[in-house]
């Protein structure tokens, strides 16, 4: 079954797919053994330009590692549409999908062709259940970037 699986969605190198998440500021200071653990969820999307991965006011499930591409971050109101950011290879977005449930409050847009490393908010759950110490570790991870995100945001102000 692994097999046909791997045949039909194709098998991601898991070595070279744990050295792309290693780049990455959320996965950077994990062990190999933890990044096997996160690697493991093994969630590969592509995305072509010109498609969203999802949309301003979706319900949110989800953060994406980009391993390859560029999506655009992008904001829409009535009045005006803003593009917040740009992002490229080992970057990640979505982050708030996985620790606050609520809807998207931007749109990502793929302006390159993409690979992206999902980790659902599921994957998260049972990283912290059965990886207590590597799902602390993540979150940790994920708190020390979003305050550092809230502070640049305050100082741009």
């Amino acid at each position: 079954m692994q097999e046909l699986y791997a045949y039909i969605f194709g098998s991601p190198d898991h070595n070279r797919l744990k050295k792309e998440l290693s780049k990455t500021l959320l996965f950077k200071d994990l062990t190999s053994r933890e990044l096997d653990v996160v690697a493991q969820r093994n969630n590969i999307r592509t995305f072509k330009q010109g498609e969203h991965v999802f949309f301003q006011g979706d319900p949110g499930s989800a953060l994406y590692v980009i391993l390859r591409g560029t999506i655009n971050i992008e904001r829409h109101d009535p009045r005006r549409h803003i593009t917040l950011a740009a992002l490229g290879q080992g970057m990640f977005f979505g982050e708030l999908a996985i620790v606050f449930e609520g809807v998207r409050s931007a749109t990502a847009y793929v302006a390159e062709d993409s690979t992206l490393f999902c980790l659902f908010k599921h994957d998260l759950d049972r990283i912290l259940k059965h990886h207590p110490r590597l799902g602390n570790k993540l979150l940790l991870n994920l708190s020390r970037i979003l305050a550092e995100r809230l502070r640049a945001s305050n100082e741009r102000k």
